[in-house]
């Protein structure tokens, strides 16, 4: 048996040890210090977001005073019509008639960069068109210019370059997408100016390919020797609408969309490449010749449709002229009752 002792002690603390269990029960705790107060977690808040706009894709040929892509190359075209009306302002110093209408291809460079201090370099681009079957002009091709030049020379000059090819043959690099070197692989010189050239030049012989410039209003002939000319791909590309486009689809209207500048030009090119009739002066006291009108080409539409021609108005027939009337004669006057009658002469025996 435990002491009095330990007996008491056992007592007190299993009576302890019943107040703890009670307060325990409770929820009251004996705190020896200061709970630490924590925030209360906020709600989660969602972030907003903008919501996706509709894919509108925007117009493949939107008008010219957009920026759209494609417009670069369309300033390109328009300053190659301006630069070709240029050229043709003055009749007796621009290129001749006979040699654009026998010409297999023609590229127009406007504003071409030359210049240099010793060793001189020159780049452009430009618009290069060739001849369909029919002998109207295809739509143009972009194409590009540059090289380079060593001796005398000095200071910057912009100039417009025209390029008329005499033969296919030069054409052939261009029409399959590669670069051509003129006087390597075309022989190039520079063409006569006038109509005085008409007689003493023949276009089909001499050189492939004939040069023009024109500067400050000054018509030149000009060489452009180890120059080299190569086909703007991206710029097709960005004028036409369609990736991966090559000359031959260009030249042959296949799966092309037109632009109207490059119908404006195309027009003028065809128009500038009409024969010009000229007309014998009649003889005196003959009847005055018909004037003669020769069909101009088919305009060219999207997709190489050629446009309807109208037909030509028929004369109407002349009006009849009536004949004259035959005049009825005037029957003589009958004398009238009453009337004095006509005085007789008397004849002397």
């Amino acid at each position: 048996m435990l002491p009095p002792v330990a007996r008491h002690l056992s007592a007190v603390a299993s009576l302890g040890f019943l107040l703890l269990c009670a307060e325990a029960s409770l929820g009251q705790f004996p705190t020896l210090a200061p709970q630490p107060q924590y925030a209360q977690p906020q709600a989660y808040a969602q972030p907003q977001y903008a919501q996706p706009q509709a894919y509108a894709p925007a117009p493949l040929y939107a008008p010219s005073q957009q920026i759209t892509s494609g417009d670069h190359e369309t300033q390109t075209v328009v300053a190659a019509q301006q630069a070709l009306d240029q050229f043709f302002a003055i009749p007796m110093e621009s290129v001749p008639p006979a040699m654009l209408q026998v010409a297999e291809g023609i590229a127009i460079f406007p504003n071409m960069i030359k210049g240099g201090f010793i060793l001189g370099v020159n780049y452009g681009k430009g618009v290069l068109h060739v001849r369909n079957p029919d002998r109207t002009w295809s739509p143009p091709v972009m194409v590009t210019m540059g090289g380079g030049s060593i001796g005398f020379q000095a200071g910057v000059q912009a100039a417009d370059i025209v390029l008329v090819f005499a033969t296919p043959r030069s054409l052939q690099g261009i029409m399959n997408g590669q670069k051509v070197t003129l006087g390597a692989d075309a022989s190039i010189a520079a063409g006569p100016v006038g109509r005085s050239a008409n007689a003493a030049t023949d276009p089909r012989l001499g050189a492939e390919i004939y040069s023009y410039a024109r500067s400050r209003g000054l018509f030149l002939g000009v060489s452009l020797g180890g120059s080299d000319i190569s086909v703007d791909h991206n710029a097709d590309a960005m004028l036409y609408g369609r990736f991966n486009v090559s000359p031959a689809d260009i030249f042959s209207h296949r799966g092309i969309g037109i632009r109207p500048e490059v119908q404006m030009l195309v027009d003028d090119l065809n128009a500038k490449s009409r024969p010009q009739l000229v007309q014998a002066p009649a003889a005196i006291g003959a009847a005055p010749a018909q004037a003669f009108t020769q069909p101009g080409p088919q305009a060219i539409t999207p997709f190489g449709a050629p446009a309807p021609v109208p037909p030509a108005p028929v004369p109407l027939p002349p009006a009849p002229v009536a004949a004259p009337q035959p005049v009825a004669p005037v029957p003589p006057a009958v004398p009238q009752a009453g009337a004095n009658p006509p005085l007789v002469p008397i004849q002397q025996r």
